[in-house]
C-alpha cells in the first residue's frame, strides 16, 4: 500500500521542519530586531539566493557530504539515509522560513515596540513577546509554505534517502517519500 511512502515522506519532513524551523526562525528574529541595516541588506538577498539553488545540487550536498560527517558519528549509517536527506532539505528550507518571517516582523508596526521599550523592556523581550506575536500569521504563513516544500520535495530524497520504500519511521534507515516514488515510476 502507500503506508511506506507515506511513511517516508512523514519522516523526511519531520526532520526538514526540526532544523528549518528553529534556524529560519531564529535567523528572521535577528535581521528583523538585531542586525544592522548593512549585515541585513548583505544576507537577506544571500538568503534568497540560496533558495534558487537547484534541489538535485542539495541532493549531491547531502550523498557527498553531510551522509559521510553523519557517518563519522553513527558508523553503521547506511549510505542512503532520510537523516541526511531531511538534514539538507531543512538547510533547502530555512531560506523560505526565515525571509518570509522576517518580512511579516519587518512589518510591525514600530509604535509596538516603542510601547514596549517605554513599559521597560529590553529589545529581546520586545523581539520575543511583541513582535514575534504580532507577526504570528506571516510566520505561520512560512512554516506552511516549508512544511510544503519539504512534502514536494523530489530531488533530494530520490538522491540521498534511496528509493526503495520502507514501512519505517527510523530517520537512521533509507526510504521512498511519495514524490521520489512517483519520479521513480514515471
Amino acid at each position: 500500500g502507500i503506508l511506506p511512502l507515506v511513511a517516508g515522506t512523514l519522516t523526511t519532513t519531520t526532520v526538514a521542519l526540526l532544523v528549518a524551523v528553529p534556524l529560519g526562525t531564529t535567523i528572521a528574529i535577528y535581521l528583523s530586531e538585531f542586525a544592522p541595516h548593512a549585515v541585513r541588506e548583505t544576507v537577506k538577498p544571500i538568503l534568497e539566493l540560496l533558495g534558487a539553488v537547484p534541489t538535485v545540487v542539495y541532493g549531491y550536498f547531502a550523498l557527498t557530504m553531510v551522509t559521510p560527517v553523519l557517518q563519522w558519528f553513527m558508523p553503521d549509517l547506511p549510505g542512503f539515509n532520510i537523516l541526511s536527506a531531511g538534514i539538507v532539505m531543512g538547510i533547502m528550507i530555512i531560506p523560505y522560513v526565515s525571509s518570509i518571517s522576517e518580512d511579516a516582523m519587518r512589518a510591525v508596526p514600530m509604535n509596538l515596540r516603542e510601547g514596549s521599550y517605554a513599559m521597560g523592556a529590553t529589545r529581546f523581550q520586545t523581539a520575543i513577546r511583541v513582535v514575534t506575536p504580532s507577526a504570528f500569521s506571516g510566520i505561520a504563513a512560512a512554516y506552511i509554505l516549508g512544511v510544503s516544500r519539504a512534502v514536494g520535495e523530489t530531488m533530494i530524497l530520490a538522491v540521498a534517502a534511496g528509493t526503495q520504500p520502507k514501512l519505517t519511521w527510523d530517520p537512521t534507515e533509507s526510504a521512498a517519500t511519495i514524490t521520489a516514488y512517483i519520479v521513480q515510476v514515471a
